[in-house]
């Protein structure tokens, strides 16, 4: 269905891939990057990491063991070893398989070798021989008094055996080493406050690259508290104030380790035990006088893995992983078995469950949960999420349901989590001071509360061995058959029928409602989440290269000489006036114009009229033309369809009118004025803007999709507000989307009415796309919405996947975003002409009816369906129709987009017996 060009050749492997050099076969590597990563591409010079480097296709970066050494490498040096997925992972067989699955459990084999001595175990282990070793880690959870809380830091007193057998103590912040690790970089310089056993070093001992770690202990916790039991009372809950942060000593041993079962498998590098520790290989370290360390710990050098798949269709298969590929770049609307989601049409919004997806055709079998019916539908109107501005770059973590691998609370049985179903709740708050990012004082400490901790560990660490010193308690794990700890699980399975398996601490498993479940918000999503938000906003107003309007309304290429170009004529005297008066001026519209808004994440900018600078014209020429109205349009000189007007009063359906109107400056009024005339001189004929004269800060804009994109002869509305820093500040634009929560009719446009284009500030791109007060303008704002953002591929306007243009998965969800595209905008035909739009309502409805484009819009659509539905099944799309934007729809688009053409016949049907009614009374009318 995608247009035959050269396709790049897919990637062979992604992040956490195992790997073997093809020139080594003891040389095993983890994959750190890959050119298809969603990243932000690091910046050009020298690194000291060799990773941190723009990658080209076909290279990935790799970090190697057992000798520790990073790098970038043609993909062709490699050979895949193992694949790490963990249950609720997505996969595929290939990357361009529309079929996609998700994984429900994983086999893990692997082979050991003593972490100390390299001594090699025969044969291979499953992870039913094998404990961890590791007490616990970063990240994991613990359980006290009721409280689930994560650790977020840790501090590790480490045993390293330097050369000659001495052991000596290294007390230090963070998870640094591992039982096993040799070289010169475990011991730091200079080594002044390392300790032996029975005390202090006198700084005799220097780093060696035959310095290795014996032994690590976590002497020191700090634990973020996130939550507190659900099936307390109030009255309960009131009694078990949040624990405390710091924990060490005697009191470790108060806290329950609560592990993930994806964190129980295997993995390269990991750190274990055997069970049966008879048959495991031990080194003996230290002299007998001053303690001998006995190391029973194995490394995992190599892994075999197996995963459990339940596909779309509802077909369960165990596969091995290197048969699959990860589905980094899910589809909105994907969807699986047992996933709880809202059906969403333009009658009925309701709560089902999903029971299987034909991936290829769009369509899904869905249960009624208020009625138990089995119903088909399409999944373009299905909202698997909870929020129609879900990103596969930035998923909401709100939303419906829960995912295998979920922690949860259970409520008690006969009370709710008081979310409407299918929402879900997520609880977990994380405090303040766990928000604070490490900071270094002058002297290279470690300040904040690290600052705390560090200096509590090192004391501990000082009086280890003398009197009064503090000693460790093991962490408690949870027990077979303990059930205390039962109001807390990990989600296993999503059963047809809606209900949830749930394994508890006590290792057994329940089923129950959707609605006895409150999601676990940890530490990781809330900083990632926080840490996150700052896309966006351009601060700097530097001067930068980009275009400019010359005195003739003309924009021209512009320099850096200066600031003292027309849009900066701040002192000139103005009538106010005149700044309004443009409805009564004969102007036509300019045959020569230029427009060249600057680009915006990656896109190619797009000519509107004819007459390009060379160096962009064969860019250009590549891009969808403008639309035309019907060609009357131009010649009909007082007809409704005015490019640009001032009318009398904002429209009280403005999505700024209830703003207070700014206090407006000569200046202001300067700068509208000049913003005016080019709106009236240069805006193509497929715009159209009106001004308020009691409103000079507001504006409405309509812009009808360009030809042979998802969007074509559909209406975009985009109200506008000048703050009263205008033109310091850009424009604030709100897109009136109208998708019934369906989604994102585009990447850059909001449901919730965002506009993300560098140009506004709300994108953040390089300076040349960013706002200028003396080089930008609002026609500028205008023509990037319609020629950068409404586009063929809409799919490639994030960001992160541009580079993927031309590759297997970027051709399939491409295709299947415009798609749905294609069908949403087709809904906003009729959103904009059943409920009037203030200051646009006859320029719509002669746009559609009198000109006749709803019955295009209607007949194109008919077309479409009629070869589709004749195509079905068909792997190719004839050459004929190979450029076209949308050649051929699925039959879940075709069950949504029917529908609404539906809703459109009517209003045509309405308007046509209007017509005749007209008609005939005029000939009645004529008869008298």
């Amino acid at each position: 269905m995608a247009p035959k060009t050269q396709k790049r050749a897919a990637a062979k492997f992604y992040q956490e891939d195992i790997v073997q050099r093809k020139d080594d076969s003891n040389t095993f590597g983890v994959i750190l990057r890959c050119w298809q990563d969603a990243e932000e591409t690091p910046p050009a010079g020298d690194h000291i990491d060799p990773l941190m480097r723009p990658l080209v296709q076909g290279e990935v970066g790799v970090s190697y063991f057992p000798k520790p050494m990073r790098e970038i490498v043609p993909e062709d040096t490699l050979e895949l070893v193992d694949r790490l997925y963990q249950p609720g992972d997505l996969l595929k067989r290939s990357v361009d398989d529309v079929r996609s699955g998700v994984v429900t459990r994983t086999h893990v084999k692997g082979r050991l070798e003593h972490a100390v001595s390299s001594f090699s175990l025969p044969g291979w282990k499953s992870m039913e021989e094998i404990e961890s070793a590791v007490e616990i880690d970063m990240g994991e959870y613990v359980i006290y008094n009721d409280w689930v809380g994560q650790v977020v830091e840790m501090f590790d007193e480490s045993l390293v055996e330097v050369p000659g057998g001495t052991l000596v103590r290294l007390p230090e912040l963070s998870a640094r080493l591992a039982v096993g690790e040799k070289g010169q970089d475990i011991l730091p310089q200079p080594v002044g406050s390392v300790t032996g056993i029975l005390g202090f070093l006198l700084g005799g001992t220097r780093p060696s690259d035959r310095d290795t770690v014996i032994s690590v202990k976590h002497t020191v916790l700090a634990v973020a508290w996130l939550a507190i039991n659900q099936s307390l009372s109030p009255e309960e809950a009131q009694g078990k104030p949040r624990p405390q942060r710091y924990w060490y000593g005697e009191d470790l041993g108060k806290l329950t380790t609560i592990t993930r079962k994806a964190e129980e498998a295997m993995r390269v590098g990991d750190r274990v035990k055997l069970k049966n520790t008879r048959d495991g290989p031990v080194t003996r370290h230290g002299r007998p006088l001053e303690g001998v360390i006995e190391v029973d710990t194995l490394v995992v050098q190599e892994t075999r893995t197996s995963v459990d798949v339940l596909w779309q269709d509802g077909t369960r298969e165990t596969m091995d992983v290197k048969q699959t590929v990860p589905y980094l770049n899910p589809d909105e609307y994907d969807c699986w078995p047992g996933d709880h989601v809202l059906w969403k049409t333009e009658d009925h919004k309701r709560h089902v469950v999903v029971q299987s997806v034909n991936a290829q055709d769009r369509t899904a079998y869905v249960r009624v949960v208020e009625t138990g019916a089995v119903e088909l539908a399409s999944v373009l109107e299905l909202d698997p999420h909870g929020s129609g501005d879900w990103s596969p770059l930035a998923p909401a973590n709100d939303g419906l349901g829960v995912r295998r691998g979920d922690f949860v609370f259970i409520h008690r049985e006969g009370t709710t989590n008081g979310a409407r179903a299918p929402m879900v709740p997520r609880i977990g708050e994380v405090e303040e001071w766990v928000r604070e990012a490490p900071t270094l004082g002058p002297n290279g400490q470690i300040g904040g509360w690290r600052s705390e901790m560090t200096e509590l560990g090192s004391r501990i660490a000082e009086q280890r061995g003398k009197e009064g010193s503090v000693d460790e308690v093991p962490l408690k794990q949870a027990q077979k058959g303990d059930t205390s700890l039962n109001w807390f699980g990990e989600v296993l399975d999503l059963r047809l029928d809606g209900t949830i398996e749930v394994i508890l601490p006590s290792a057994d498993t329940i089923v129950v409602p959707l609605e006895r479940l409150t999601r676990l918000y940890d530490s990781v999503e809330q900083l990632e989440d926080l840490w996150g938000d700052d896309e966006g906003t351009v601060e700097d107003e530097d001067d930068v290269e980009v275009w400019e309007m010359d005195q003739d309304g003309h924009w021209v290429e512009g320099t850096m000489d200066g600031d003292d170009d027309e849009w900066e004529s701040a002192d000139e005297e103005l009538d106010p006036a005149d700044s309004m008066d443009v409805e009564g001026g004969e102007w036509s519209p300019s045959t020569d114009t230029v427009t060249i808004p600057p680009p915006i994440n990656g896109e190619t900018p797009m000519a509107v009229d004819s007459a390009l600078p060379p160096e962009t014209q064969s860019s250009a020429a590549t891009q969808s033309p403008s639309p035309h109205p019907p060609k009357e349009a131009g010649d009909v000189e007082d007809g409704p369809w005015k490019r640009f007007e001032v009318l009398p009063s904002a429209p009280v359906d403005h999505a700024f009118y209830n703003t207070p109107p700014a206090q407006h400056t000569r200046q202001f009024m300067a700068r509208m004025s000049k913003e005016y005339k080019a709106l009236q001189s240069s805006l193509p004929d497929s715009i159209l803007v009106r001004a308020y004269e009691d409103r000079t800060d507001l504006l409405r804009s309509l812009i009808i999709g360009p030809e042979n994109t998802p969007y074509e002869d559909a209406p975009f509305v985009i109200d506008w507000m000048l703050d009263a820093n205008f033109p310091q500040t850009p424009p604030i634009a709100h897109f009136l989307s109208w998708t019934n929560g369906n989604g994102r009719v585009n990447p850059n446009l909001y449901e919730e009415g965002k506009v993300c284009l560098s140009i506004l500030g709300t994108w953040a791109g390089d300076k040349s796309e960013s706002w200028s007060a003396s080089r930008s303008s609002l026609l500028q704002a205008l023509v990037s919405i319609q020629g950068l953002v409404l586009v063929k591929e809409p799919w490639f306007c994030e960001p992160a996947y541009e580079k993927l243009r031309g590759t297997e998965d970027g051709i399939v969800n491409s295709r299947l975003y415009n798609e749905k595209a294609y069908v949403l905008s087709r809904g906003f035909v009729r959103r904009a002409l059943e409920i009037p739009l203030g200051g646009l309502e006859e320029e719509l409805r002669w746009f559609y009816h009198t000109s006749g484009k709803l019955r295009k819009v209607l007949g194109d659509a008919r077309a479409l369906i009629v070869k589709s539905t004749a195509t079905q099944g068909d792997a190719e799309v004839p050459e004929a129709d190979r450029e076209r934007a949308v050649p051929r729809l699925s039959s879940g688009g075709i069950i949504a987009l029917e529908r609404t053409l539906g809703k459109l016949q009517a209003l045509q049907d309405a308007q046509t017996a209007t017509e005749a009614n007209a008609a005939d009374g005029a000939k009645a009318k004529a008869e008298r």
